[in-house]
């Protein structure tokens, strides 16, 4: 393979394949340019939607996880609330070895905007990955303090530049299944946090612009952000609950989403509602977002919601 080729890895079940299939979208979209290859590990996922998966470019090559590599976590492993995907994730470097040297990893609910060449500049021969990361206030890092991480340095694990021979001589995916196995019914973020514990600094800080959180705008910006050419971040991550492909999540990010949505086998898919994940947090967000829209009675009705959970 052409030694210039980025390459790319998503894990899902069948719950986040179409998302997937949009976030790979925006990545050709805007690098029509350049070599790219997408790796997709997929679980639990039917013969036609992997069809649908593999429709959506010929650029992406699926691979359906062994069900061992999924077994061997139900019948070992005590904490059974998480999701597979934490696992599988760990396994992507081991399982594309032999295939390429470095990839990057990115997670479903993430948008490209803009030129990912630069990646073959940065060098990562001597760490394990490449990361961002997950707070604009780099000096003062809440989670490094949670897990007593003495470097403070702590990163966001939705996208990851990794050197595979690293990775597999460093044995990150046996210390973090330790770890998970452990502490996971006590951590928050269980995989990023694994990850931060069993790499122990060995990685490299790349520009926020790879990994941009999408709650670091303000209100204002969000509706913003993409005509601001010279700040548009390369790829948005759109953390938390409220994803842009809740219909309850209207604006700018939506009608982005939707506009890659569109070039996929998805497109005549409808959004999804919000309504049976949303916590009080979540009532308060709209009521608010409604009432700055000057749509007061939309918000009177969210802070309402809001009000009567609150009473429960």
């Amino acid at each position: 393979m052409n030694n210039k080729t980025i390459n790319i890895a998503y894990c899902t079940d069948a719950n986040y394949l179409e998302y997937v299939a949009t976030s790979i979208t925006s990545v050709i979209m805007n690098n029509v340019h350049i070599p790219l290859a997408f790796y997709v590990f997929v679980y639990d996922v039917c013969d036609s939607d992997i069809e649908r998966l593999r429709a959506t470019s010929p650029l992406i090559l699926v691979i359906e996880i062994d069900k061992a590599e999924i077994e061997k976590y139900q019948d070992n492993f005590t904490i059974k609330h998480l999701n597979r995907s934490v696992y599988m994730r760990l396994a992507v470097p081991r399982l594309l070895a032999g295939k390429v040297d470095k990839f990057i990893y990115l997670d479903a609910d993430t948008l490209c905007f803009s030129d990912i060449s630069g990646i073959n500049k940065i060098n990562i021969d001597e760490v394990i990955c490449a990361v961002s990361h997950d707070s604009l206030d780099t000096n003062n890092n809440i989670n490094a303090q949670r897990l007593n991480i003495q470097t403070g340095k702590y990163f966001n694990s939705g996208f990851l530049y990794i050197n595979i021979g690293n990775w597999i001589a460093n044995e990150v995916e046996r210390k973090a299944n330790l770890i998970l196995f452990e502490k996971g019914e006590t951590l928050p973020y269980p995989d990023q946090d694994a990850l931060n514990i069993a790499m122990c600094n060995n990685f490299i800080f790349i520009d926020n612009s790879w990994n941009y959180i999408f709650n670091w705008y303000t209100e204002e910006q969000k509706e913003t952000f993409f005509y601001v050419k010279e700040k548009l971040p390369r790829i948005i991550h759109f953390t938390g609950g409220r994803k842009p492909w809740f219909k309850e999540h209207d604006g700018l990010s939506q009608q982005l989403f939707l506009f890659y949505h569109h070039f996929t086998p998805w497109k005549n898919i409808p959004l999804r509602s919000y309504q049976e994940r949303m916590r009080p947090t979540d009532y308060r967000v709209y009521s608010r977002k409604n009432w700055r829209q000057g749509k007061h009675l939309q918000s009177i009705k969210w802070y309402i919601k809001y009000l009567y959970s609150r009473l429960l």
